[in-house]
C-alpha cells in the first residue's frame, strides 16, 4: 500500500493542515495518511489520539463501525482490543437480527433498501470482527453469507470468490500458508487500486481498517 509519489506531496500539506483537528474521524484519517507516506511514529501519535477521544454520537452499524475502528487502533498499538471488538460484534448482530426479515425477493436490486444496505454492512462488520478476533471459521462463515446479498456485479471482480480476510483466515486455519499468502496479496492489491484510481482519500478514515486488516494479516505470515 503506497501513495504514488504525485500525491505524496499534496497529502502530507493536507495532513500537516488538520494537525490540530479535534474531530475523530479526521485524526483518524490522519493516522491513515501517515500509514501510506510510511510515517508510523505519527500514525501511532494520530492512532492514540482518536482511541483516546470521546465516542461520537453514532447507533447502530455507524457506531459498531466506530468501536471495531477503535479497535483496530488499539491491536495495531499492541493493546487489547477485546472489550470494543465485543459491543461491534453485539451491535452488528442486532443490525442484522432488525434488517433479513425485511430484505427485498430480489437481491439484485439497483437501489438497496434501507433494510438490505444495513444487513450487507452488517454482515461485513462480523466478517471483519470475527477475523480481527481471530475466529477464523466464523470469519469465513460471515464472508460466505455475506457475498449471498450482494450481486457479482457490485463486487469487485477478484472479490467475487472470496474476500482476501476469508482467504487469509481459511489459510490460517487449515495451515495452508499459500492460501493465506494469497488473501494478503489480494488485499494489497485491492488497497493498491483504490489509490489509484483515487476512491482511498487517505485524509479520510474510510479505509482505516482495511489499512489495519492489511497489515495484521501480513504480520500473521510471519
Amino acid at each position: 500500500m503506497k501513495v504514488p509519489e504525485h500525491l505524496a506531496k499534496p497529502l502530507l500539506e493536507q495532513l500537516e493542515d488538520q494537525e490540530t483537528s479535534e474531530d475523530c474521524l479526521v485524526i483518524r484519517g490522519s493516522a491513515l495518511g501517515y500509514a501510506i507516506l510510511d510515517n508510523i511514529d505519527k500514525r501511532d501519535e494520530c492512532i492514540n489520539k482518536f482511541i483516546e477521544s470521546s465516542e461520537p454520537e453514532l447507533s447502530g452499524n455507524q457506531l459498531a463501525r466506530e468501536l471495531q475502528a477503535r479497535a483496530v487502533g488499539k491491536i495495531l498499538l499492541g493493546k487489547s482490543a477485546d472489550e470494543l471488538l465485543t459491543r461491534a460484534k453485539e451491535i452488528f448482530e442486532i443490525e442484522l437480527e432488525k434488517a433479513l426479515p425485511d430484505l427485498p425477493e430480489d437481491l439484485a436490486i439497483d437501489v438497496a433498501t434501507e433494510p438490505l444496505r444495513n444487513a450487507r454492512q452488517a454482515r461485513s462488520g462480523l466478517m471483519e470482527n470475527a477475523f480481527l478476533a481471530k475466529e477464523w471459521a466464523l470469519c469465513m462463515s460471515e464472508g460466505e453469507h455475506g457475498r449471498s446479498i450482494i450481486p457479482d456485479y457490485l463486487l469487485y471482480q477478484p472479490h467475487r470468490e472470496g474476500y482476501p480476510i476469508e482467504f487469509v483466515a481459511k489459510g490460517i486455519h487449515t495451515e495452508d500458508m499459500e492460501m493465506a499468502i494469497k488473501g494478503v496479496e489480494m488485499q494489497d492489491e485491492f488497497l493498491n487500486y483504490v489509490i489509484e484510481v483515487g476512491y482511498l482519500k487517505p485524509w479520510e478514515e474510510t479505509y482505516f481498517t482495511s489499512y489495519a486488516i492489511s497489515l495484521i494479516s501480513r504480520k500473521l505470515l510471519d
